[in-house]
């Protein structure tokens, strides 16, 4: 089975596996990486799993390669980050179990491989392949991930799964838009079930934030939505949510995240509030849903991420719409203006600002010496 390990890693992971022996360690590379190599697809994402203490195989890749590495104390996990652009998570061996539908899950090391992808999302990433010099290539696949990507079915690996995790019912989408697959029967009906079970309310909103980003991430978004629809998924994103075809016209995702802020109108800042983003990004998206719920020209310059939201949301907006207003307070000041009169004249001229009817400073002062 060694031709399973594409030629583009294959040096790499060899030397990381007899690195493992000198150790005294068994060594496998596993779940979305295998999948990859059968496919033929391209991945700089590759997870190894040991049976014992990794963090000495984790410095070794990075004095190697060069990079560097961090260690997630959570679940004992290091992650190496490559010059050559490779992301390696390196794990021991563990099993997980579930205190209460929805938790994280609590972390016990085992020496079993048959445990460990035992624990993974779904058939199709639980396949290993091990990487030490007497058995390199050699495969383990003791739920039929071979099969089930021969299939092209995504299926969970236990009747809990659901339960145990309800981000895995948006993964199971994820991965069946991103593959073209479709969910094996009986995971279709557990889904259905989940769903009717409202178990994604289960999770945290920090959890689904990063479910719906991974989402965005993908190239076939607008498939992922329809099975979003058709499995009644989305009312747990956000009452409203849909999809938009705004987001076939951008692959960023931080732009994505904001298409579906202007889309949402009057609570598309609630919904972003509610993913929980960076400070600086929310503050950039929520500037840009002020000036499409004004339709008014903004008083203040916005800033090139905000400008291309509006105009990929909306791309019949004129040229000169988003360009802060051609006249300011103090130019009416200036003409005699004062009080409300100020905000009543500055407001004409930014609606015909926005709708295209004034497009130079000029014009705008022309208008308002007409309104005057």
């Amino acid at each position: 089975m060694n031709e399973l390990i594409d030629k583009a890693h294959s040096e790499m992971l060899a030397s990381i596996g007899a690195y493992a022996k000198k150790l005294g360690l068994r060594a496998w590379v596993v779940g979305g990486a295998v999948r990859d190599f059968y496919l033929q697809r391209p991945t700089q994402d590759i997870d190894l799993t040991f049976n014992g203490n990794q963090e000495s195989v984790a410095g070794f890749c990075v004095k190697h390669w060069g990079g560097e590495k961090h260690k997630f104390s959570q679940f004992g996990t290091f992650n190496a980050l490559l010059k050559n652009g490779i992301k390696l998570d390196l794990a021991r061996l563990r099993g997980e179990t579930y205190v209460h539908a929805g938790a994280l899950p609590q972390v016990h090391f085992t020496q079993t491989i048959k445990e460990d992808l035992f624990r993974r999302d779904f058939t199709i990433n639980a396949w290993a392949l091990s990487i030490l010099p007497d058995s390199f290539g050699k495969s383990f696949d003791p739920y039929g991930a071979r099969k089930d990507i021969d299939k092209k079915f995504i299926r969970i690996l236990h009747d809990k799964s659901f339960l145990d995790d309800p981000t895995r019912m948006f993964r199971a989408v994820r991965f069946a838009g991103r593959f073209g697959y479709r969910l094996a029967p009986k995971t279709a009906h557990l889904l259905r079930e989940a769903v009717t079970g409202e178990y994604p309310l289960l999770i945290s909103r920090e959890r689904f934030s990063r479910e719906l980003v991974k989402i965005l991430q993908e190239k076939k978004v607008k498939e992922i939505f329809n099975l979003m629809q058709e499995y009644d998924l989305l009312k747990f994103a956000y009452p409203g949510l849909a999809w938009h075809e705004s987001l076939s016209r951008t692959e960023d995702v931080n732009m994505r995240i904001g298409l579906l802020v202007l889309f949402l109108g009057d609570s598309g800042a609630n919904f972003l509030r509610s993913l929980r983003l960076s400070k600086n990004l929310s503050q950039e998206i929520l500037g840009a849903w002020h000036v499409w719920q004004e339709a008014l020209s903004p008083l203040r310059r916005m800033t090139d991420f905000q400008k291309q939201l509006l105009c990929t949301f909306n791309p019949a907006l004129p040229k000169f719409a988003l360009e802060h207003c051609f006249v300011g307070g103090q130019d009416l000041r200036d003409l005699g203006l004062c009080g409300r009169h100020i905000s009543g004249v500055l407001n004409q001229v930014r609606r015909a600002q926005w709708d295209g009817q004034v497009t130079t400073r000029e014009e705008a002062l022309q208008m308002v010496s007409r309104v005057l």
